[in-house]
């Protein structure tokens, strides 16, 4: 398990253009792993032991040009394609995107804006400030269990102060999300569905996806699940000769979630076996081929009666198995549980960077009203964005390996790791198991006589102090 951390990390060695930053790179990485709070850069020094003087030097690699996320997550797709671990659906890649928000409270931190969700918990405000941030996963099958692989995360709302004057205003969010599949399908070499929930089922998106790609038109195809209110129609019929009048764009209009219970016979469900949350069902669907308004063209709609209740999908594939596309919906909920990892288990979104040359926002802002900050400095400003998001995305990468390693040696994680769980629900350790195993075997390198170049850089940051305060190798 060591020796495939070691190749990663000697892997990501061209994303930093200085020795050093990569250096502070790897240290980051593993204290990560190590770290038993979520207190933001300082819990790395706490659990490395760091001198005092290194916490300094953390924060200068998070704002250092050295370095980009996009080079970095970039380097991140060669080595899962090296891998070849991704699940694939007639030879495309099954991405995963969704949204995400965090609380943040800081009244000089950059692009937190003022959110709204929608939550049966009462516990939860329907409006606080914060980040929005977009996230992309890559589907991977690990025995009998799926991970939705991180791939990128990018803060996709409160940008309105890094828009120069006479730029075109940023895409919407579900854009947002559609690019950046296009862009992580590019680099990867091979098409792909995107697998979305209900949010994302507008005009706009199906029209990003169907935009030419390395010479191939839905070179990512969309795969969502459709409101409730969803209409479409029929072709319309051919107009009669000599009839005046423009001929019809659309046929007999269709109220989708009513076709249920017709009895009429052109709207007769099928029976088949389908793993519907991993649970082996057997389902009732319908598929159509009908023109829906937004796109002025045609989608596949699938209607769907599992034991969970109806669901109706949309997908921009015409080709597309009506149970492959329910099974691949099942599948998106590994999002959600990447999102709970990565807050939860390893702390991603506890980061602390603000800006001293931003003004201040108003932690009461009024109804409707965008706050409109100012920055004396909007270069340096801008850096501290980057911070942030160069934080989420390494967590992101400390998590994806932690799914690989826990792929590939899931008997090794499991003796390593020594610690006791009441139910195993998999064969698969988890993120939580894996992390830990790792963590045991760093610890005793760090703490004993192993000479591997990790546990030897390490150990140099350890004893490296200045007088001044600040590391003379710092990023």
């Amino acid at each position: 398990m060591l020796k495939e951390l070691e190749r990663f990390l000697t892997f990501m060695r061209p994303v930093f253009s200085r020795q050093a930053t990569f250096g502070w790179f790897v240290v980051v990485f593993i204290g990560f792993i190590l770290r038993s709070d979520t207190y933001g850069v300082s819990s790395i020094v706490r659990a490395l032991s760091l001198a005092p003087e290194s916490y300094l030097c953390l924060l200068h690699f998070f704002h250092s040009r050295a370095w980009e996320v996009e080079g970095l997550m970039s380097i991140w797709w060669q080595w899962l394609v090296k891998k070849n671990v991704a699940h694939r659906i007639d030879d495309r890649l099954v991405l995963i995107g969704d949204h995400t928000q965090t609380p943040k409270d800081g009244r000089k931190m950059p692009a937190v804006t003022t959110l709204h969700q929608d939550s049966e918990t009462g516990s939860k405000p329907s409006f606080f400030r914060g980040h929005h941030w977009g996230c992309l996963g890559l589907l991977v099958q690990a025995g009998d269990k799926y991970f939705a692989t991180p791939l990128w995360a990018s803060i996709q709302e409160g940008l309105a102060l890094f828009t120069k004057p006479g730029e075109s205003k940023p895409l919407s969010k579900t854009v947002q999300v559609v690019e950046m599949a296009r862009q992580v399908a590019r680099a990867m070499g091979t098409p792909a569905y995107l697998v979305l929930d209900a949010y994302f089922a507008v005009g706009p998106v199906f029209g990003a996806a169907a935009q030419t790609l390395n010479g191939m038109k839905n070179f990512v195809h969309i795969l969502t699940r459709a409101k409730k209110n969803v209409v479409a129609y029929r072709d319309p019929p051919k107009k009669k000769k000599h009839q005046r009048g423009r001929p019809k764009e659309y046929g007999q209009k269709l109220k989708l979630m009513t076709l249920f219970d017709s009895k009429a016979n052109c709207y007769t469900f099928q029976k088949a076996p389908a793993n519907i949350y991993g649970q082996s069902e057997t389902i009732r669907y319908l598929v159509l081929d009908l023109l829906w308004r937004p796109v002025k063209s045609k989608l596949r709609f699938i209607l769907a009666e599992t034991s969970r209740g109806r669901i109706i999908l949309m997908a921009s594939d015409l080709t597309l198995s009506p149970v492959t596309a329910i099974q691949l919906y099942c599948r998106r909920v590994t999002i959600e549980t990447l999102f709970d990892t990565l807050k939860n288990t390893l702390g991603g979104m506890a980061y602390h960077f603000w800006s001293q040359y931003l003004s201040p926002a108003s932690r009461r802002p009024k109804r409707n009203k965008d706050q409109k900050q100012r920055s004396s400095n909007l270069n340096q400003t801008q850096n501290t964005l980057a911070a942030i998001e160069k934080f989420v995305n390494v967590q992101l990468l400390v998590l994806g390996m932690l799914q690989l390693i826990a792929k590939q040696f899931p008997q090794k994680v499991k003796s390593k790791a020594n610690c006791w769980l009441s139910t195993v629900s998999s064969k698969t350790p988890s993120e939580f198991v894996t992390r830990t195993a790792l963590a045991n075997i760093l610890k005793n390198n760090l703490y004993g006589f192993t000479k591997d170049w990790i546990t030897q850089l390490i150990l140099q940051k350890q004893k490296s102090r200045t007088n001044k305060g600040v590391d003379k190798n710092a990023a």
